[in-house]
């Protein structure tokens, strides 16, 4: 039932998949960082960019979404969103190393793709050259191979943060006050929402 539901969400008429617990963690989470960047990889219709740069300014950050996708979003127009034609798996030829140094911080990462394990493994090894101490990675759809929607999807996201983890111990941990705040994984982010604690 909620998932049928989530999947005909729109948000200011715009079309945006997002899991209820995941409305509620979502505005914590912005609310406790308050990042003046916020980097969205798969923009979809671009609801959720929408979304999130609405919270941004109630909660009077001054920042700025930008969302990239391998289809641009041309449709909706936001003062505080910058819709990119981008590759999740091949992010450096979208955002430069000078880019990423200078926008201004906290940097937010949310990955909300295709759900496929390489594009998954791609954006986090891409951000983990720019990601720190406290900033959060956050990957959706760990969850999906559990949605009876999606029978034939193999969780790639989830296998992702598992072999991303295990390769650099020690530099990121699972925020379980996230996951876990309305019991175990209740949220489409399962294990997803990743705090950088030390740089490589």
């Amino acid at each position: 039932m909620i998932q049928c539901g989530a999947l005909n969400y729109t948000y200011r008429g715009v079309p945006m998949i997002k899991n209820p617990f995941d409305f509620a963690l979502y505005p914590m989470l912005i609310w406790s960082v308050k990042p003046r960047t916020l980097i969205e990889i798969g923009s979809k219709e671009g609801g959720s960019a929408l979304w999130f740069a609405d919270l941004m300014q109630s909660f009077g950050i001054d920042g700025h979404v930008y969302s990239v996708d391998i289809v641009r979003v041309t449709e909706y127009a936001h003062d505080r969103v910058t819709f990119i034609e981008g590759d999740g798996r091949n992010l450096g030829a979208t955002f430069s190393a000078d880019f990423l140094r200078n926008v201004p911080r906290p940097l937010l990462v949310i990955e909300d793709a295709d759900q496929e394990y390489e594009t998954s493994i791609a954006v986090l090894r891409f951000f983990r050259d720019h990601l720190r101490n406290g900033e959060y990675h956050v990957v959706e759809d760990g969850i999906i191979s559990d949605l009876t929607q999606a029978p034939n999807c193999n969780s790639g996201p989830h296998r992702a943060i598992k072999e991303f983890l295990h390769a650099y111990p020690g530099e990121y941990e699972i925020d379980a006050d996230y996951c876990d705040l309305f019991g175990y994984n209740a949220t489409w982010c399962s294990n997803g929402f990743l705090r950088r604690v030390s740089e490589a």
